[in-house]
């Protein structure tokens, strides 16, 4: 379902495929998905961005996965902070960021923005209603943010690749901002994890006719690599509920992938994509993946969630006079041809991240086992 279109080589990059539901036989409708981590433009970013007219422009450092974004049916990204609130920009700790980005996404083949996450209102709720407005006018698909309680109350379902997809957004916090807002922001502005009800909020996603339910999920703690109780916890509810597959952020650092066991069927869960695009610089916050998954319907008309796989990722990042530049870079393509400039130093951070993600998810059954979670 992509609005634009652009022209894709063939990846060559390694997509490494996880074990799971094996593929329903005689498919009827099939959808395939790429989830990708964190965007947290730091001011160092911005600023990397500025073109010569005064502009900010993010389409070279993106350029290098543009074909990676845009080889899915549908594709998802995750910006902390707002874009287009204000032309005054600004970074950690709350996050004002320019538009352009989002023009940079469509270009690129995104399709929809999550928007509950706990930056989402470090601009007032008036900056999330005028991200909304930008999504809006652009044609960007978004989950996760209502500018009214009909708006939140909405079902949000697409037809993707013949299958009714509804989709979830929940944030754990939103750094405590909702209280310099207006109450509305917490009421319906955007979606708190901790007093959602997620199963009411799926039955009326299958009410509405959803044959499939993704739920993105903001939660963790910081730069922790394993998923911890709370998420776990959070994660239970959800299979409960019946979602088929759970995407997570915010830890700003990668964490496994597995199936949860459900009493009717299993749930496929990321807990933390990592970062796709920032100034953390650190070993395992300098990466992240890009997330795959199919949902496909057998003949009976049951749609079923498998082929779970995943793209590493590098922020190639280089000193520049006072600042830096910044690149996304697929990671195993990149490492057998170097991008022009990459120094020894930075080749052996990508190398070293390389060998960090691909030995903590690993590959096949040993990335996505089969776990229960109390």
């Amino acid at each position: 379902m992509k609005r634009r279109l652009i022209a894709c080589a063939a990846l060559c990059g390694l997509l490494l495929t996880l074990a799971g539901v094996p593929s329903p036989a005689r498919a009827e409708g099939r959808a395939t998905f790429r989830c990708i981590g964190d965007f947290v433009l730091h001011m160092p970013v911005i600023e990397a961005a500025r073109t010569a007219d005064g502009g900010v422009d993010f389409h070279d450092m993106l350029a290098p996965v543009a074909d990676v974004l845009a080889d899915a049916d549908y594709t998802v990204a995750n910006v902390d902070g707002v874009m287009g609130a204000s032309d005054v920009y600004s970074g950690y700790p709350r996050f004002s960021s320019p538009v352009s980005l989002l023009d940079t996404l469509l270009d690129y083949g995104v399709d929809m923005l999550t928007m509950s996450n706990n930056h989402a209102l470090d601009c007032g709720y008036d900056g999330l209603i005028a991200q909304l407005d930008a999504c809006d006018a652009r044609g960007m698909d978004h989950i996760g943010a209502a500018r009214s309680q009909q708006e939140h109350d909405t079902p949000q379902i697409r037809e993707i690749g013949g299958i009714r997809v509804g989709f979830l957004n929940y944030t754990a916090h939103a750094n405590g901002r909702e209280a310099a807002c207006p109450p509305e922001a917490a009421q319906y502005g955007i979606n708190f994890a901790y007093t959602a009800n997620f199963a009411a909020d799926a039955q009326a996603l299958r009410d509405a006719g959803a044959e499939a339910i993704v739920a993105f999920m903001h939660w963790g703690e910081e730069y922790n690599r394993i998923a911890d109780r709370d998420e776990e916890i959070l994660a239970s509810r959800l299979v409960n509920a019946g979602v088929d597959v759970i995407v997570g952020g915010h830890p700003h650092v990668i964490q496994r992938i597995y199936w949860l066991a459900g009493e009717k069927k299993n749930t496929l869960c990321c807990y933390s994509l990592g970062n796709f695009l920032s100034n953390q610089r650190s070993e395992y916050q300098n990466c992240g993946i890009v997330f795959e998954f199919t949902l496909e319907k057998d003949a009976s008309g049951a749609v079923f969630a498998h082929s779970p796989g995943y793209i590493p990722v590098f922020v190639w990042s280089e000193e520049a006079g006072d600042g830096y530049t910044y690149q996304v870079l697929p990671t195993e393509r990149a490492l057998a041809n170097p991008p022009a400039g990459m120094s020894q130093a930075a080749y052996g951070r990508m190398k070293l991240s390389w060998e960090d993600t691909t030995s903590h998810l690993g590959t096949m059954a040993q990335a996505a086992e089969c776990i229960h979670i109390q």
